[in-house]
């Protein structure tokens, strides 16, 4: 489900298999985020460009990653959102927590 790539000492994560960050597969996508962000000084960004929707479970499964990146001395971002996405984080006023970026390219 949370495909990782390691490129220039950030890790890259897209989901894939779903295009929904949802009740359904928050749980596994928070223990593998969990997990991967534990590591001291973890540099995390993760790729949404497939999600087209996000419920309450899959924004907290984002707040939790964000936590657990900042409680170990690293970072976690999210870049690529698709506009129904980038308007609810909006919505939330989670545009000013969260550092979002066009592509992969732009954030680290």
């Amino acid at each position: 489900m949370l495909e990782l790539k390691e490129q220039n000492g950030l890790i890259i994560g897209n989901l894939s298999e779903t295009n929904r960050l949802n009740a359904a597969v928050a749980p596994d996508i928070k223990s593998q985020l969990t997990e991967v962000l534990s590591s001291k000084g973890a540099k995390m960004v993760l790729n949404l460009s497939n999600i087209k929707f996000i419920d309450s479970t899959g924004i907290g499964t984002l707040i939790s990653a964000l936590k657990t990146a900042r409680e170990n001395n690293g970072t976690f971002q999210l870049c690529a959102l698709q506009k129904e996405v980038m308007n609810l984080i909006t919505l939330m006023k989670l545009d000013k927590v969260f550092d979002i970026f066009p592509d992969e390219s732009t954030a680290g």
